[in-house]
């Protein structure tokens, strides 16, 4: 038997994915200026993700909205990258000598250290966690490379910066101890895991009583979230049973990636292995979505899909 489609089909098949190559050009181009500057001026590299991050956060925004994820934005990731970018911002201008210190050295020495092991721990890990690709042309599509690498890559500039300038600071400044209080006495002072931890409960216990109080809202009303992604998965007879899972289950994979993460700060050798690493898993998933997006496979499989559809409809 001869099975046939119509043109037309084929050519609505082929416009269900776009590559437009403005976008893709400025995808390529903020990956290059990334590279540079990590290579060149890693302090600059600091400088462009925080003017970067609101832009493409209102992006993110407008796609979640659209596509109802707004749920999302509640979850660790999202959360502390509120958090992380608005310290990063307030460490700039304390750096430049803006503004005054809002906390003691010590303290922001240690909250340094805190965010440094909760990006480098459970949100780096997401990348691999969630299969995060590496798509240029696509922000919403590569939000989760943007939310859970970017930090990762930031951090690592900012850790590692006097390795290849010489220079002891994490900045190019020296106002008020540099970022992060580098440059003073308080970074010889003690800095433990049980900073991020603390810092991660801040989160964790606010959340796990918005979960218990909204689980059943979350799972009647349209809109997706993590727990509605996972509750079927979860052990539990009820839904209350499910949500303890949830939070159980989050806090233990988010302590095991701070046991991980606390020997990336001491090592640079383990740090640059881990961000090339996650680059290049980011990148290949990326390379695997173009091949099948564009390379034909998506194309023959949504027209056999469409020619099964027209023959039942016969």
């Amino acid at each position: 038997m001869i099975r046939s489609i119509s043109l037309q089909v084929v050519q609505e098949t082929l416009k269900e994915r776009v590559l437009p190559a403005h976008i893709f050009c400025a995808g390529m181009v903020s990956l290059m200026a990334k590279a540079f500057f990590l290579g060149f001026r890693p302090h600059w590299l600091v400088l462009y993700t925080t003017i970067q991050w609101p832009l493409l956060f209102y992006i993110v925004y407008q796609d979640f909205a659209a596509k109802k994820k707004l749920f999302y934005f509640v979850e660790l990731c999202w959360v502390f990258n509120f958090l992380g970018w608005g310290i990063v911002f307030l460490e700039i201008a304390t750096a430049v000598g803006g503004i005054d210190p809002l906390f003691s050295d010590s303290v922001r020495n240690r909250l340094g250290y805190a965010f440094f092991v909760v990006v480098n721990g459970p949100l780096a890990f997401s990348v691999i966690m969630n299969s995060n690709a590496l798509v240029l042309h696509d922000i919403s599509k590569t939000s989760g490379v943007f939310i859970h690498f970017n930090p990762a890559l930031v951090s690592y500039a900012l850790r590692w910066r006097p390795v290849w300038t010489g220079s002891q600071s994490w900045s190019p400044f020296d106002n008020n101890g540099s970022f992060f209080a580098s440059m003073t006495p308080a970074a010889h002072e003690y800095k433990g895991v049980g900073d991020a931890f603390l810092v991660y409960l801040l989160w964790l216990v606010p959340y796990a009583l918005w979960l218990l109080v909204t689980c059943e809202i979350l799972l009647s009303v349209p809109n997706r979230s993590s727990f509605k992604d996972l509750h079927k998965k979860l052990p539990g007879n009820t839904l209350s049973s499910k949500c303890w899972a949830y939070v159980i289950g989050h806090m233990t994979c988010s302590g095991t990636t701070f046991l991980c993460s606390q020997y990336f700060y001491s090592s640079f050798m383990l740090h640059t292995a881990w961000i090339t690493g996650l680059l290049l898993y980011s990148a290949w998933l990326g390379s695997k979505y173009y091949s099948y997006t564009y390379g034909g496979d998506r194309v023959a499989k949504r027209l056999e899909e469409r020619l099964a559809e027209t023959e039942k409809a016969k």
